[in-house]
């Protein structure tokens, strides 16, 4: 941009327009047959968003103004609390609520009093619980990691779809050394690996591989108390795992420490790398590139310690300061519901779907998607689904984590006890900082 600016300094006027409209988002008028409405999305998310609007629009007269926006998302949302300009629905990912609640931005929800609240799965309702028992959001979609594996190439090889860590290591060594494109050149890689502590990004891939290990980095101790448990073998086995297949065996994309998840997005739709762990909102986009007949969707393999796979969800959280409280009640109810999930779940051409796996009793994602690929996802997250611990600001934590983790990996000739035993420390510190820590 400062290039553009130094070049045509014609276009400086609009171009800071340009740049104050994106460090702050719009602020618009309230009425009460308007809402405002907040997503972390990218475009061809908002896209079916849009689509929901002109629904919800078209049956109760109320316009939705959407502002959407990805990676500075919540620091945006932490800016506009600051200035008085937050809008009446922020729909994000659940594991903001113990931020959110710790800045004192949200409204607390009683499910009883959400229509259709009681038509929600109870688990869904459980992820919006902050650590003091109470809701802080509600609800919208759901979802659990699954692994992308390139098909084509699988088969080319003449291997088995893995069904454990084993299987995986070996199908990951021949995706990087057998030329399963074909081109006769060293030019594949076998697991796409987001590493980059950007965004806790480090913690949030790696905590199924430790729970597939039987550990975990932090650890309900009972009464809302935790303990670190960093330093244990098993959470040393599931980091080692993937330390092994970064630093050993070489099987990971190139600059795998500093990948957000769109780079490693990237690495498996260019054909860069053939296995990639991740969540069900990039069926839609893989089945574009590389292609829906080249890629297959298979539960996680287990570990020595079992199968378990992150799970979650989007909320929509109520800001106190929103202006038109009943009208963004109104625009859940209809997300919620059987139409509105629906409509979630089937985007329009170009968009993604923005609800995963439907909170709605009665919506089945099979009869939605008529595409057996999502029954897998939906028995990832009943089976081996796993929450973060619900401690009061998660988002902080996992930041924590990540940087640690992001070293760990990083220094392929450090030793990995010792960086986790600082990293508990650093953990057991944060516990007592935010007053949770047990004795």
């Amino acid at each position: 941009m400062n290039r553009l600016l130094h070049c045509l300094p014609r276009l400086r006027p609009l171009a800071s327009l340009v740049l104050a409209t994106a460090a702050v988002a719009p602020q618009i008028a309230h009425a009460q047959d308007s809402i405002q409405v907040w997503t972390r999305s990218w475009a061809d998310g908002r896209r079916t968003y849009d689509r929901i609007a002109t629904a919800f629009t078209a049956k109760t007269g109320i316009r939705v103004e959407y502002f959407n926006a990805t990676t500075d998302f919540e620091q945006r949302v932490s800016r506009a609390a600051a200035g008085g300009g937050l809008p009446d629905l922020i729909i994000n990912d659940s594991g903001s609520t113990g931020q959110f609640q710790m800045m004192g931005l949200l409204d607390v929800v009683d499910p009883a009093a959400v229509p259709g609240g009681g038509d929600l799965h109870e688990r869904a309702w459980d992820m919006a619980r902050g650590v003091d028992g109470r809701y802080y959001g509600v609800p919208v979609s759901a979802q659990a990691n699954v692994l992308f594996v390139r098909k084509d190439w699988r088969e080319k090889l003449g291997l088995p779809a893995p069904r454990n860590w084993a299987e995986l290591e070996a199908l990951a060594i021949a995706f990087s050394r057998r030329d399963p494109d074909g081109n006769g050149k060293a030019d594949t890689h076998g697991f796409a690996l987001p590493a980059s502590s950007q965004r806790g990004y480090t913690a949030w891939f790696a905590s199924s591989y430790v729970w597939q290990a039987g550990g975990e980095f932090v650890r309900d101790a009972g009464n809302g108390r935790f303990k670190a448990s960093a330093d244990s073998p098993q959470v040393a086995q599931g980091v080692g795992f993937l330390r092994k297949l970064h630093c050993e065996l070489k099987v990971t994309q190139p600059g795998a420490m500093t990948a957000t998840t769109q780079d490693a997005n990237k690495a498996f739709l260019s054909g860069q790398a053939g296995i990639y762990f991740s969540g069900p909102y990039h069926i839609q986009l893989f089945d574009r590139e590389p292609g829906r007949d080249r890629i297959e969707v298979l539960p996680a393999p287990s570990g020595p310690g079992g199968a378990a796979v992150l799970a979650g969800g989007e909320l929509a959280y109520l800001p106190k300061a929103a202006k038109n409280k009943a009208g963004a009640m109104k625009f859940i109810a209809f997300l919620i519901s059987p139409e509105g999930q629906a409509l979630g779940m089937k985007p329009p051409p170009g968009g993604l779907s923005v609800v995963r796996l439907p909170v709605h009793k009665s919506v089945s994602v099979g009869a939605v998607h008529q595409d057996p690929r999502w029954d897998v996802v939906a028995q990832q997250y009943a089976q081996n689904g796993r929450m973060q611990p619900r401690i009061p600001n998660w988002t902080r934590m996992q930041q924590l984590i990540a940087d640690g983790l992001n070293a760990a990996l990083a220094r392929c000739d450090g030793d990995l006890g010792t960086a986790l035993r600082q990293l508990n420390g650093r953990i057991d510190a944060e516990l007592s900082a935010q007053k949770v820590k047990a004795p």
